[in-house]
């Protein structure tokens, strides 16, 4: 006969299952020191080059004066018409549409460029413009290329004191209507003028805003321009006239922020660089806290660059940075920060009567074949910059005859072009650095080179 099993009692029972518990947590304790295997997998993606479509291209158009008619202080005229240099890469010379300037008394008319793909195959288009008023309140030399809108553009130039003139350009090339908001910063930081902040641009028409409505009193404004409903090219025509004697014309166009910037082609003249003023002046906005250096080179300095103490930017505040004893010849102006910015060169021929300025704006990075178009001027001359450690090549093409130009590491290059010629700047699969500026003895004026734009840049797809 088999013996009973013992009996546990509760006492007996309640301290097995505690200890059956802590082995439990134990167990957990240690399996969780021990190494686990790594399971891990990277989001799939893809990255997608959309077929190319329209390009659309605005343009400056004529230059305009605020002012002439007495009875209307703040009317706009026409003062000078622009000359126009257009071409494709299939050797074509697309013709231009027109868009109204309802703002603008007389002939106002603003042009744009439409270009259609070849079937998959993109159509590269390039479009410039210049000018030279020559009356008692406006003289002087200007150049534009026509760009593209985007749906967010920054001005970085211009000032509303006494003699300055700025009136903001607003173009919308395409066939849907637009709405912009304009933010003024200045020394109280950023503010939206009265009547800024829903400004309508109907479908294919320029509007065009005098500068000391939107930024009145600023003597170092930044505007930013937000667009709905349709992108918008913004640029800024100043002027500037001391003692009745005008000193300059100049067409700026907008910039993106980046916390690196490459300006290309500053040009010092002989005038400029025997003068006890100050002659090349940096402006520079971040809206965050930001510390930025500012550096130059000469053409000719082999890599060689000079750089200013460090400036500390308060956010939302245009600052200034004077940049004193640049020598004759062309230079190229980096400016970088810890945090994204915006930024324009002011460069002089000198001060007085003949004088004339420009706005340099930073030039992108360009990598892949680039149609450019150099407009009518005097001086006509394409700055290449290059930013890595290494010796580039890049290719300058006009109607199949192609020059290699050797860039230098971290260094700049100068290539003489002719005036009303389309070119081709091919930097190999290289980064590079363009702009085309003009000087001569009383005109100065610079575009800065951006990527094509009928060529659709590949977008990363998540699936």
């Amino acid at each position: 006969m088999t013996a009973p099993a013992p009996r546990r009692t509760p006492r007996a029972r309640l301290a097995l299952g505690a200890a059956v518990a802590a082995g439990a947590v134990a167990a957990s304790i240690g399996a969780a020191a021990l190494p686990w295997p790594e399971v891990s997998a990277a989001a799939p993606a893809l990255e997608v080059t959309p077929l190319p479509a329209e390009t659309l291209l605005a343009c400056d158009g004529p230059v305009l004066a605020l002012g002439r008619a007495a009875e209307e202080a703040a009317g706009l005229a026409v003062a000078a018409p622009a000359r126009l240099t257009t071409g494709n890469d299939r050797g074509e010379e697309p013709q231009p549409d027109a868009m109204g300037q309802p703002r603008v008394a007389g002939e106002a008319i603003a042009e744009r460029f439409a270009q259609l793909p070849a079937g998959r195959e993109p159509v590269s288009i390039a479009a410039a413009s210049s000018a030279a008023p020559d009356d008692p309140d406006l003289a002087g030399f200007t150049a534009s290329a026509c760009r593209p809108g985007l749906m967010e553009s920054w001005i970085v130039g211009g000032d509303t004191t006494t003699g300055v003139t700025g009136i903001l350009l607003l173009a919308n090339p395409g066939d849907v209507n637009a709405t912009v908001r304009v933010t003024a910063f200045g020394v109280m930081g950023a503010q939206t003028p009265p009547g800024a902040d829903a400004i309508p641009i109907p479908a294919r028409t320029q509007v065009a805003l005098p500068l000391a409505g939107l930024a009145g009193g600023e003597q170092r404004p930044v505007l930013r321009v937000t667009a709905t409903g349709a992108p918008v090219r913004a640029s800024l025509q100043s002027s500037l006239i001391r003692t009745l004697e005008p000193e300059g014309v100049d067409s700026q166009p907008a910039v993106r922020p980046a916390s690196a910037h490459v300006i290309p082609g500053v040009h010092v003249t002989a005038r400029a660089a025997a003068s006890d003023s100050a002659v090349t002046v940096v402006r520079l906005l971040s809206e965050s806290d930001a510390t930025a250096t500012i550096t130059v080179a000469g053409a000719d300095s082999q890599g060689q660059a000079r750089a200013l103490e460090p400036v500390r930017l308060e956010a939302g505040r245009p600052l200034e940075v004077e940049v004193p004893g640049l020598a004759e010849g062309d230079h190229t102006v980096v400016v970088s920060a810890d945090a994204p910015l915006v930024t324009a060169v002011w460069q002089t021929t000198g001060f007085g009567p003949g004088s004339d300025y420009a706005w340099h704006t930073p030039s992108p990075t360009i990598s892949a074949p680039t149609i450019v178009a150099v407009p009518p001027g005097e001086g006509a001359r394409l700055s290449l910059a290059n930013p890595s450690d290494a010796d580039i090549v890049v290719a300058v093409t006009e109607d199949g005859d192609a020059r290699e130009t050797v860039v230098p590491a971290r260094g700049s290059a100068i290539v003489e072009v002719s005036a009303d010629r389309i070119y081709t700047v091919d930097p190999g699969g290289a980064d590079v650095h363009a702009a085309v500026g003009f000087a001569s003895g009383s005109g100065l004026a610079a575009l800065p080179v951006w990527p094509d734009a009928a060529r659709p840049q590949p977008v990363v797809v998540y699936p």
